[in-house]
């Protein structure tokens, strides 16, 4: 381990990365089941790769191929140092095919390695080591990495976490706390980072300032999961600084289950810091060639480990587009590699009566005014039982008693070109956070 890898200058970090992969590449081609056969399939031989630089030449793995055989992502560890033999644990990835999640699995080498990446992203973050995390992700029923690893990521550097538990993901967890109890767990420990999914740390800044919460230790938000519009970063952080410390403010990071952490920001804007650019190696390739793009570029975003044990992926597609920058970043000084731009899903823009929309335009202008809570965008048929029926955009909204529907239609209409049907409903309707890990703000039902 090299203290503070993000910090020391590129010629240092591209050095660490060429070591690492040259050993991780040795093991793929010799203990891997899935890349050795691909390999051999492809024609492929060791002497072919012979630095980062030909690594355009290893095929393009989808989240599909991953899921479709999890086990044959995991390295062959006999003869190995003891730590690469231990499965230390399995999280879960999400969002496959048939919801089954993807086991992710993680040797005590991947593990202890996971601590110096944590450590390192709360130090790009400016924790301090007066600080009390609230853990607000939620309890489920297979483990996953955002619980899991807000926990490790306070213990390694040494400051108190309180996990409130929220969900309910089965009749035999008998310890959940719904939403007043969590935001009394919060006021009670004096916590002053606030660590969970977007759209949960949201609901409970509403309700924290309904039943004015003592939130007044509260100064970060970290959260994840769910894409943050500028818009969506202002209404948190307005939220938070009526209720917490006046200068609150609201880190975002873009992360993994693949990963085990989060590429995060140091300020607001800052751009997405890799933490660990010893154990990941990102690239942005052409979407349709996979030939890596240049730096600034957005392309599709692409991750390699560099140094596991457990679960190994190579140009692992992230399903996402963004950009990269290697430039030092002019807030924090680090020179590790920097997600530059929210990165987005490569099918954000759906199509509704002939008309290209972009949701996250129609959530920017929900969150304009502060007079929309929860919210949700339904697009489906005028008549579910003919496919042939006249597309329709629905908004169900929970909103403030001063709230003007008939102008949010309008709005939104004069942005999108579609006119929309106002839906007013119980906030419970559209978001019950004991029941879901994160907020679904859009469906597509045709």
């Amino acid at each position: 381990m090299i203290p503070a890898l993000p910090f020391k200058d590129r010629d240092t970090i591209s050095a660490v990365q060429e070591k690492n992969f040259s050993r991780m590449m040795d093991l793929c081609f010799e203990r891997h089941p899935f890349y050795r056969d691909r390999f051999k399939a492809m024609g492929l031989s060791r002497g072919d790769i012979r630095s980062l630089e030909d690594i355009h030449l290893l095929p393009l793995v989808s989240k599909k191929d991953y899921a479709a055989i999890p086990s044959a992502f995991t390295l062959e560890t006999d003869g190995l140092e003891e730590e690469a033999t231990i499965q230390w644990d399995v999280m879960h990835t999400t969002g496959t095919s048939g919801g089954r999640p993807t086991p992710f699995v993680s040797t005590t080498y991947d593990f202890y390695n996971t601590l110096t990446a944590n450590q390192r992203a709360l130090e790009i973050r400016r924790v301090k080591g007066s600080d009390i995390v609230a853990n607000l992700c939620p309890m489920t029923l297979h483990p996953y990495g955002a619980y899991h690893r807000t926990i490790a990521a306070c213990n390694v550097l040494k400051i108190p976490v309180v996990s409130p538990l929220p969900g309910r993901p089965s009749d035999h967890f008998h310890w959940s706390a719904n939403l007043d109890e969590v935001v009394d767990t919060i006021a009670r420990t004096k916590a002053s980072i606030l660590w969970g999914v977007t759209s949960y740390v949201r609901r409970i800044l509403i309700r924290a300032e309904e039943v004015d919460a003592d939130f007044s230790a509260v100064r970060l938000a970290f959260v994840t999961g769910e894409a943050v519009s500028e818009e969506m970063r202002r209404d948190l952080t307005e939220r938070m600084r009526r209720i917490g410390q006046p200068v609150s403010s609201v880190n975002v990071s873009y992360a993994a289950t693949e990963m085990q952490v989060g590429t995060v920001e140091c300020c607001p804007g800052s751009g997405y810091h890799n933490p660990a650019p010893d154990h990941f190696y990102f690239e942005i390739v052409d979407p349709k060639s996979h030939e890596p793009l240049p730096a600034g570029q957005r392309g599709l975003s692409v991750l390699t480990h560099l140094d596991r044990r457990g679960t190994v992926l190579l140009r692992y597609s992230m399903g996402d587009f963004a950009a990269l920058t290697y430039e030092q970043c002019p807030h924090c000084g680090s020179w590790t590699d920097r997600f530059v731009g929210m990165p987005s899903r490569a099918d954000d823009l759906v199509k509704v009566k002939g008309m290209l929309i972009n949701p996250d335009v129609i959530t920017d202008l929900l969150l304009a005014d502060g007079k929309v809570g929860e919210f949700q965008i339904i697009i489906d048929r005028e008549n579910a039982d003919d496919r042939l029926s006249s597309d329709r955009m629905r908004l169900l909204l929970d909103l403030k008693p001063d709230a003007d529907p008939e102008a949010i239609v309008e709005t939104v209409r004069v942005a999108t070109g579609v006119r929309p049907i106002v839906e007013e409903v119980e906030r419970a309707q559209i978001f019950d956070p004991d029941r879901t890990l994160k907020a679904k703000r859009f469906k597509d039902l045709r």
